[in-house]
């Protein structure tokens, strides 16, 4: 096989392995959602292993002290309401003994010591999602270099670092017990990679629409202003899940949230005003265009009326935790279409 028969070859890889490695990011990001929805966060206390296993434990009796049992080193047990980490093999006798011989030592990272068997695994999924995420964007970056593609392979490589921060924020978050804000970062930088497998694949499909000037740009304004609204609902859901933590029932979580948190009047607010600026370049776009602009242009209409009723649903449904999978995933998918539909115009005056 020539070099430039192999260079033909990968260039044919391309797009799918650019809507392969947007498929799977968006996977994660739902997974993520789930694992809000769930309260699953530190299912598994560590990373990247799970109780300082590789496959995550299914029963109590896996990470509580057994006598007779036997625990390689950096094994992980709850045990007076403290998570301990084995320091070495140990040959389990009598646990506070060997406590006191420095075999076991506490776990200072944080001092989450609760297992949940179900919350492990929502967990574990989410981290094997966000690993086979992973496959495709380096794959990718592979065959743009092979196919000699110079702004691919940069875009592909952006997209690799971008995973590498984001899997890296994430052991951020289990390592500081979901703390303030970390969240939010974490979603942003997943929302980066959606961003950039979107342009990968919007340049490799081409077919690129001239627009004025007027309706392209109010349709960036409005991509921004999609941004601005999932960053605000991201922290809002921090902010949930404190008041839930603190025993706040779902009945009393909109008057809570509307007493002390501008975060939550922002966003709230903030639907209509999105709302405004699409409609703004849908009416400056014209009732016109090709098939997939038209596409578009009405899975946007479809997403916002999605996110006002499960907004309304919020707010006067006693904030349902299913929702929220629902909220999120159609709020990316407003963004990245949004987002896509922008990098496949151009202004023509």
């Amino acid at each position: 096989m020539t070099g430039q028969s192999l260079s033909h070859r990968a260039a044919g890889l391309l797009l799918p392995l650019a809507q392969a490695a947007f498929a799977l990011a968006f996977l994660v990001v739902l997974a993520g959602s789930v694992v809000r929805m769930t309260g699953s966060g530190m299912g598994c206390p560590d990373w990247p292993k799970c109780f300082g296993l590789l496959i995550p434990p299914t029963h109590e009796s896996q990470v509580t002290w057994t006598e007779g049992e036997s625990y390689a080193a950096g094994r992980m047990i709850v045990a007076q309401d403290t998570l301990w980490v084995a320091q070495g093999v140990v040959e389990a006798s009598h646990f506070p003994s060997e406590r006191s011989q420095g075999l076991w030592r506490p776990y200072t990272k944080h001092d989450y010591a609760v297992f949940n068997p179900v919350h492990t695994w929502v967990e574990f999924i989410n981290r094997l999602l966000g690993a086979l995420a992973g496959i495709p964007a380096l794959l990718l970056l592979v065959a743009s270099a092979l196919a000699r593609d110079l702004r691919a392979t940069l875009i592909s490589l952006l997209g690799v670092i971008a995973l590498g921060a984001v899997a890296w924020l994430g052991k951020l978050v289990v390592d500081g017990n979901l703390i303030p804000h970390s969240i939010t970062l974490h979603m942003l930088g997943a929302m980066a990679i959606l961003a950039i497998d979107s342009v990968l694949i919007q340049g490799f499909r081409g077919q690129t629409v001239r627009w004025y000037r007027t309706p392209r740009w109010a349709l960036l304004l409005a991509t921004i202003l999609t941004l601005g609204q999932i960053v605000t609902g991201t922290e809002v859901r921090e902010l949930v899940d404190v008041l839930l933590q603190e025993g706040t029932l779902r009945s009393a979580l909109v008057s809570a949230l509307e007493v002390s948190q501008d975060t939550f009047v922002i966003h709230r607010s903030g639907i209509w005003v999105l709302l405004a600026a699409h409609a703004l370049w849908m009416w400056r776009m014209g009732p016109f265009g090709p098939r997939h602009v038209i596409v578009a242009r009405n899975t946007i209409v479809f997403l916002l009326l999605g996110q006002l009723a499960t907004g309304l649903l919020f707010v006067y449904g006693n904030f349902p935790a299913w929702a929220q999978p629902l909220h999120v995933v159609m709020a990316l998918a407003m963004f990245t279409t949004s987002w896509g539909l922008w990098w496949r115009t151009t202004s023509q005056g």
